[in-house]
């Protein structure tokens, strides 16, 4: 390496661009993931609703209930709440699904509970969105980014020995918390170690789908929500031993003027790329900045008319991330068939599509990609809405295909969305961006179980509102700057726009 300066992309660029470094981090990041996939999605099985009757009728045995299961004119009528004139004192359930339900009867006036734990879950989230955003700009990224795992752990653990569902959902808050801490200091961690061509497959790998997949054979393996609850606690332990292969982001040193702790890292980089650098003193160019460095904060994603449009128009694309996410992912429960097989399958679909986020991302950019992927959210939700509100025949295949296809485009479309994310904002608001509108995303977020119950009395109107939000994100999105192909910015400086020079691409320059 020569003895000028450098900004940090160019450091990353003589170090291999794409090294034994990134991948191993990357690598580990996204196994590491794993214990937070199976905690937030194994809540569809954990709060799924199986066959049941009230049993105060002496004619209904165990034995007439599965005789007369699909027979609601037996003796045992299902999902029945009153026998005669009185409320149902006594439940009983299919045999081979515990979960949640079986174990707290929440049935009946009670039916509201896993919807709303649900709900509880995401806002955990939310709270973990918003606090790591502003830990990650004053402690940098990877004490939260672990603190996620401990977290994550002891209260799946801690769910394991609950009692009764109000200590269980104060279990998932904590757990939707690890999440939100999780997710947002985990992209923008890697992304600062990477160049911008490697960006949109680090983000956009289908790592969350493969663990869905792999989540609903254990799940129909286990069949017992407690023990699934502590296999996914196991899963953190060999995750705090990455302690001790992910280092701390060298931007955020060098967005701090930290040069000197940014130097050892950058020598740790290049020993493991095995590439020889003489010496770094000196060698990192200070972003340009005409204030002193400061401690910044929400406000500073609204300091300029230019970021009140990106960061507004952003934050619906995040609220269509999350109603639409949660509402399909927790709707999968009232699917025609198999519960298992139907989260396979909406899981196995979601990995090619991330590897089309991504080549649509190359071919035609962040902003068309997302564009295309609303698109097809909207097709899929008009589609559903229309077979459910006409009652259509071959209704519940028809809801299952469109279903899918508003699902496919919703995994695809979180690739570009959180890609952009990462590249509009500088180092020193980058996890605030990035955590502030995964705040909003949360917030529709707890919607979308609420639809979900909603749709169960109104079927077809979570669905019409999937296809809205849709058409409006895709309209939003062609308003977003283009940020392919640019480096990311460490600093906010004066220039409020996206430089188009390809001699000074190091900044998307906003304020």
């Amino acid at each position: 390496m020569t003895e000028k300066e450098l900004t940090p992309d160019e450091v990353i660029d003589e170090l291999g661009g794409c090294g034994r470094f990134q991948w191993r981090i990357n690598v580990i990041a996204h196994l590491m993931k794993t214990i937070i996939c199976f905690s937030i999605t194994g809540l569809i099985f954990i709060s799924a609703t199986p066959k049941w009757r009230c049993v105060d009728n002496n004619v209904c045995t165990n034995d007439t209930f599965m005789k007369y299961s699909n027979d609601s004119d037996s003796f045992c009528p299902p999902k029945t709440c009153t026998i005669g004139n009185n409320s149902c004192q006594n439940i009983q359930f299919e045999d081979g699904l515990k979960t949640m339900v079986t174990d707290f009867e929440l049935v009946c006036d009670r039916d509201f509970i896993p919807s709303t734990t649900q709900s509880i879950q995401i806002s955990g989230a939310l709270v973990g969105n918003l606090i790591s955003g502003q830990l990650g700009e004053l402690f940098g990224r990877k004490r939260p980014f672990f603190f996620a795992i401990v977290i994550t752990m002891i209260f799946n653990v801690a769910g394991f020995f609950a009692n009764n569902w109000i200590l269980y959902a104060v279990c998932r808050f904590f757990m939707g918390l690890g999440e939100g801490f999780f997710m947002t200091i985990k992209y923008a961690l890697l992304s600062e170690f990477s160049l911008a061509n490697w960006r949109a497959w680090i983000i956009g790998f289908p790592s969350w789908p493969i663990q869905s997949c792999l989540l609903a054979l254990c799940a129909w393996l286990i069949k017992d929500w407690r023990y699934l609850q502590l296999m996914t606690a196991a899963l953190g332990i060999p995750c705090l031993v990455a302690w001790w292969w992910i280092p701390e982001s060298f931007r955020w040193h060098v967005a701090h003027d930290r040069q000197d702790v940014a130097e050892g890292i950058i020598q740790h980089v290049a020993k493991v790329n095995k590439k020889t650098l003489t010496s770094t003193k000196n060698v990192l160019r200070k972003p340009e900045t005409e204030k002193k460095d400061k401690k910044h904060s929400v406000l500073d994603l609204f300091g300029s008319r230019k970021l009140i449009v990106v960061s507004l128009l952003s934050a619906l694309n995040w609220v269509a991330l999350g109603l639409v996410s949660y509402g399909i992912s927790f709707g999968i429960q009232s699917l025609s068939g198999n519960i298992f097989f139907n989260l396979f399958l909406f899981s196995l679909v979601a990995i090619p599509s991330k590897g089309i986020a991504v080549w649509l991302q190359n071919r035609f950019g962040r902003r068309q990609t997302a564009v295309i992927c609303f698109i097809t959210v909207a097709v899929g939700g008009f589609g559903v809405g229309g077979v459910q509100t006409a009652d259509a025949p071959h209704k519940d295949m028809l809801t299952n295909i469109f279903a899918l296809i508003a699902n496919i485009g919703i995994s695809t479309a979180w690739g570009p969305v959180q890609t952009m994310t990462i590249e509009m904002y500088p180092t020193v608001i980058r996890t605030i961006g990035f955590g502030t509108l995964s705040v909003c995303g949360r917030v529709a977020g707890m919607a979308g179980p609420q639809l979900v119950y909603l749709d169960s009395y109104y079927p077809g109107i979570m669905y019409h509102v999937i296809g809205a939000i849709g058409v409006l994100c895709a309209l939003g999105s062609l308003k977003l700057p283009e940020t392919m192909d640019k480096d990311l910015s460490d600093k906010i400086v004066k220039v409020n726009k996206v430089s188009p020079s390809p001699q000074r691409k190091n900044i998307i320059r906003l304020q």
